[in-house]
């Protein structure tokens, strides 16, 4: 991680490897100097990117922050406390050079993340149950926001949750996949619902496959 030579996506294939040069250390005064408050958005948004990496011509997790990916993720993580949430970004600070998770480099918090997967390092194992607990909830999430394909995940809906359709639009796709921009569906190479128009040339071929029998 973090080496020319070896691609960011690594990390959701492994997790243990780099927590060998972190030294067991004891967290105990950390975790009592933890602030009340953190900066969530910040933090979530650098657990997105971590977790989902973007790259030149790799798009991912930080492609669709001009969309507000982060808020949608958060709206499912309102569960996590904000003690708890200071807690995880400060938790870095006795393995990674004295500096919380926003203020490590992308490798380094590739390394924290798998530190807290690996556990064993960690001594308080209340606390280590915590960061695990924020790691996971944390994961979950972003997966699912990113791989249902948002931000065209749904139509824009009224008031009465009735799909808004373009105007002239007779079809009715209410869950389409654009190539407006490079979605989880595009990276996971899932096309999404059928277009009308790959609809009508199935209809056509399986009619003519009807009448040849």
């Amino acid at each position: 991680m973090g080496k020319k030579d070896v691609s960011r996506r690594d990390f959701l294939k492994t997790t243990g490897m780099g927590a060998a040069a972190i030294p067991t250390v004891a967290v105990a005064a950390a975790q009592a100097q933890v602030a009340s408050t953190v900066d969530r958005t910040a933090v979530f948004a650098a657990l997105g990117d971590t977790i989902i990496p973007s790259e030149p011509n790799d798009p991912g997790y930080k492609t669709l922050e001009p969309y507000n990916i982060t808020a949608e993720v958060m709206k499912g993580l309102t569960g996590i406390a904000d003690e708890d949430l200071a807690l995880f970004n400060d938790g870095s600070a006795p393995f990674l050079g004295n500096k919380t998770f926003l203020q490590l480099s992308e490798s380094e918090r590739a390394d924290y993340l798998r530190l807290i997967i690996e556990g064993s390092r960690i001594a308080d194992k209340q606390l280590l149950g915590k960061l695990q607990s924020i790691y996971r909830l944390s994961r979950v999430r972003v997966l699912v926001v990113y791989y249902q394909n948002y931000p065209e995940h749904r139509i824009t809906r009224d008031a009465n949750d009735i799909p808004i359709l373009s105007p002239g639009d007779t079809h009715q796709i209410t869950n389409p996949n654009t190539k407006r921009l490079r979605t989880g569906w595009d990276v996971a190479g899932f096309q999404g619902p059928l277009t009308w128009e790959e609809e009508e040339r199935r209809r056509a071929y399986y009619k003519q496959i009807d009448w040849q029998e």
